[in-house]
């Protein structure tokens, strides 16, 4: 065989130490990726003034509901953070996958961030639209 003609996904190390790398870039893409929302979250709680979800500004005949600006940013942006990172964990899935590399992990990290994106928007809008008291 040719030098030229060798290619380095032919190598079984190669391939090997390839595949054995991806179940900890998973793992870490979606450790950090619900750290990173956790963090946009709370940034914005800091920055909007929602503590907790119940505040001074919403009025008495609200029925239960209080949409204000800040309660809206509250559950848009960490949750649309969620979703985009959520695209592209699935497209990293198939780049894996297309390139015959140990795809499952990247699979199972998109669950997760599919699962977290819901749990995202589910907690973020009860506490952000329910008035409490």
């Amino acid at each position: 065989m040719a030098a030229a003609d060798y290619d380095e996904l032919e190598d079984p190390l190669e391939r090997l130490e390839r595949n054995e790398r991806q179940g900890t870039l998973a793992l870490r893409f979606f450790a950090l990726s619900a750290v990173a929302v956790v963090a946009v979250l709370v940034l914005v709680m800091v920055l909007t003034g929602v503590a907790g979800g119940a505040g001074d500004e919403c009025a008495e005949g609200s029925g239960g509901l209080c949409m204000t600006a800040g309660r809206v940013e509250l559950v848009v942006i960490p949750t649309l953070l969620s979703l985009v990172l959520a695209v592209f964990c699935g497209w990293k899935t198939y780049q894996k996958w297309s390139r015959h590399i140990r795809w499952r992990p990247w699979l199972f990290a998109t669950y997760g961030m599919w699962m977290l994106t819901t749990a995202c928007l589910l907690g973020t809008s009860t506490i952000a639209f329910v008035e409490i008291g």
